[in-house]
């Protein structure tokens, strides 16, 4: 090995969310870990939560700087980059997330130094090695997908404070976030590939539970946000992982799709500590599923979201308004299908066509106009009255779409009595002292 570096990573605020500490900074964290494995010093400056994170980089000094961004975090990298880069002009600035994965030039233009592409922990160790090595790096660094996931460290959440985070559940207690597999094989238009992938990558079960165990013994904490594409895609896996997760009594709630699950599963990952399950519903319109390629059906949505009531798992059904071929109809359909059901929770946003996608890759093909999206508004889920839309179809225009999500978001929160993002919190305290 070269020189030891100090090595600062910067986990890049988010300004647009309602609360940008729900998630523990998971893909930073396992950077982290590969980085402290290879030898070399690192911390990380935890700027989420401080309206004055700016000033927080007064001093702050370092041979490498990390950052990691989604489009509406860019803006925000490249401010933190160069205040930085003033205070350390000697220093590398290393720049990496999904941004910079779709449009790895923008990095370079904005005067990065480094800008890594693939998986995280495998470019940083060629970033690392080559500049301890040789004190200069390559401008792009493509790395190559880690096949065997169970040799990849676990992250290094001890840098953090971290049970500052956290998704709360209804019982108050914070989740912390864990992966356990990457990829997804599915085509769904309105997603892209290119950071995990199509192919799978599993770790093991006992790998997995490995992680588990730690994090109770190091912090306490003993519910989980599993944060997978699709938990629930291998059979026999998922069965073996919940065999082994049941005797740890953790609550835990996972991300799935509908075709993977049956009510026999539904009651083993109930035994083994689930406690809500997110589902991409989309739509309550079977031709905008088609549209999007789905290759699930409303039928489907629909027995899984009840056998989730009647197992006793919260149902959280993730929908979107302005997809292909969206109308008054489908909007209706939609509102129908939510009347029917009556999820728990729900998410209902606005599309927007990312970079990488096949809707903004060949929007020729769908019945969709697509706007220019600057990046700072290019976010999904954020603070009531400040959503943008751009898209339109041939029946609903930008407006029409921003009316009709405003007028069914809070028709569902009437329905449902729950979306903490939209409901005053003191409010039911009032109503029920008066009651």
């Amino acid at each position: 090995m070269g020189n030891i570096l100090d090595v600062k990573l910067i986990n890049t605020p988010s300004p647009f969310l309602i609360n940008d500490r729900a998630f523990v900074p998971l893909g930073l964290l396992y950077v982290a870990g590969m980085a402290r494995h290879l030898g070399h010093k690192i911390a990380i400056l935890d700027l989420l939560g401080n309206p004055n994170y700016m000033d927080a980089l007064d001093g702050v000094r370092g041979d490498v700087f990390g950052l990691a961004a989604t489009t509406p975090q860019y803006p925000v990298a490249v401010a933190i980059k160069n205040k930085l880069k003033a205070q350390n002009p000697g220093a590398k600035f290393v720049i990496g997330g999904s941004h910079v994965t779709l449009k790895p030039q923008v990095g370079i233009d904005d005067g990065f130094d480094v800008v890594m592409t693939g998986e995280g922990e495998n470019a940083i160790k060629i970033i690392l090695t080559q500049l301890s090595e040789t004190g200069e790096c390559d401008r792009l660094i493509q790395a190559p997908y880690t096949e065997d996931l169970d040799t990849i460290p676990y992250p290094a959440r001890d840098l953090i404070d971290i049970k500052s985070y956290g998704y709360e559940f209804e019982h108050g207690h914070k989740a912390t976030t864990i992966m356990t597999s990457r990829g997804c094989p599915w085509n769904c238009a309105f997603c892209t590939k290119d950071i995990f992938g199509k192919t799978l990558r599993f770790r093991s079960p006992e790998n997995v539970v490995g992680e588990v165990q730690e994090v109770i013994d190091k912090f306490g904490i003993h519910d989980f946000l599993f944060l997978d594409d699709v938990m629930t895609l291998k059979r026999d896996r998922i069965e073996k992982l919940l065999s082994l997760l049941e005797p740890l009594k953790i609550n835990w709630r996972c991300y799935s799709r509908v075709d993977t699950l049956d009510k026999d599963l539904l009651i083993k990952m109930k035994r083994a500590g689930c406690m809500e399950i997110g589902c991409g519903v989309e739509s309550g319109s079977q031709q905008i599923l088609d549209n999007v390629n789905k290759k699930t059906t409303v039928e489907q949505n629909t027995k899984i979201a009840l056998l989730c009531k009647e197992v006793g798992i919260v149902f959280n059904a993730f929908i979107m308004i302005g997809l292909p071929g969206e109308s008054y109809e489908t909007v209706l359909e939609t509102r129908r299908w939510f009347e029917e059901v009556l999820p728990e929770k729900f998410g209902y946003n606005i599309f927007s066509p990312y970079v990488g996608t096949d809707i903004y890759m060949h929007p020729e093909r769908y019945d969709l106009q697509l706007y220019d999206m600057p990046d700072e508004k290019s976010w999904v889920k954020g603070r009531k009255g400040e959503y943008n839309v751009f898209v339109s179809t041939k029946d609903l225009s930008r407006e029409e779409i921003l009316r009709l999500h405003k007028e069914n978001f809070e028709y569902f929160v009437q329905l449902t009595g729950w979306h903490k993002n939209w409901v005053d919190p003191n409010a039911k305290k009032a109503e029920g002292a008066k009651n």
